[in-house]
């Protein structure tokens, strides 16, 4: 994160609510790792919050005797190591809001550096096609999490899967993510994109949220994403999503028509998806002429333009 977003309540950095109650499907990951860094190893540093909900670990996950105390929100000496030190920040509240921290000289009251936490009031759920795992680096050929990185630098809180974590029904570990998001976080918006079976698991897993919105909390589908969608009810279900995402407020869709080349695998035109009426048939492009399936998620164009209607439609 650069200098310039690193106080900024929009773009500086986020942080998941991990109140008592919050559970992590996949383990523990609502901390934010942050290294502190000194030049002068000999002056003594500490740490100054502006709210009491913020709490800092020398741990991930929290462990007994690894918490940094605050007295009066400042801690003591950091412990560093040499010229660094590793922490693990929390929002231990169930609250949402902002918080400053700074890191100062123990025996002065000036600021050497500030981070602006914000809770995240929304999620990202971006799916992938059939055997797509994520993986961080990303592959350059999986569109799909290529993009998903380029949401989570701009500061959103992204969360990559296989398109097999959402089941048919639209259960599964990405449904228990948004679920504890909504009934744990506060979070209130949601976003879903997906590529081949991700853009079928994308309709499952938006349908699954609407029928159950009930017992899940109030939220909103905000925006939805296909890309050359498919229906995924099994690894060898080859039939075109046709079916727009129930309750999404905004639905981009974009696809091409199958080949020899690609076992016909395609997409297909969508009800009341951007660009209007059903979306865009790459094939007609300059840029996307003769696509293939396995092409579709790659280009920028595409990419860009799922990435520009999201941003403009969802804060962080």
């Amino acid at each position: 994160m650069s200098e310039a977003h690193e106080d900024n309540v929009a773009t500086g950095p986020g942080v998941r609510i991990n109140a008592p109650g919050d559970d992590d499907p996949l383990g523990e990951d609502d901390l934010v790792e942050v290294v502190v860094e000194t030049s002068q190893p000999a002056i003594a540093l500490a740490l100054r919050r502006t709210n009491p909900a913020l709490r800092v670990w020398t741990t991930r996950t929290t462990l007994a005797g690894s918490e940094i105390p605050f007295t009066n929100d400042r801690t003591d000496t950091l412990p560093t190591n040499g010229n660094s030190l590793t922490i693990w920040v929390e929002w231990a509240a169930a609250e949402q809001g902002d918080v400053e921290l700074h890191l100062e000289p123990l025996a002065a009251d000036y600021s050497l550096d500030v981070l602006r936490f914000h809770t995240f009031r929304s999620i990202v759920m971006a799916l992938g096609g059939e055997d797509q795992a994520p993986a961080v680096p990303v592959d350059p050929n999986q569109g799909t999490f290529v993009l998903a990185i380029d949401l989570y630098r701009q500061g959103y809180d992204v969360h990559m899967h296989d398109e097999d974590h959402v089941a048919a029904d639209g259960l599964g570990t990405a449904y228990a993510e948004v679920v504890d998001a909504v009934s744990h976080r506060m979070v209130d918006e949601v976003s879903i994109f997906g590529y081949s079976h991700g853009g079928g698991s994308t309709h499952d897993l938006a349908d699954r949220l609407d029928q159950d919105r009930a017992g899940i909390g109030v939220f909103e589908i905000v925006v939805t994403s296909y890309v050359d969608a498919v229906e995924n009810d099994s690894d060898f279900d080859l039939s075109r999503e046709l079916r727009r995402p129930p309750s999404s407020g905004y639905h981009a869709n974009h696809y091409q028509v199958g080949s020899f080349a690609d076992v016909f695998l395609d997409g297909g035109p969508v009800p009341d998806s951007d660009p209007q009426p059903t979306g865009r048939n790459v094939e007609t492009t300059a840029w996307g002429a003769g696509a293939t399936h396995f092409q579709v998620d790659d280009f920028p164009q595409v990419r860009d333009f799922v990435e520009m209607n999201l941003t403009t439609r969802l804060m962080p």
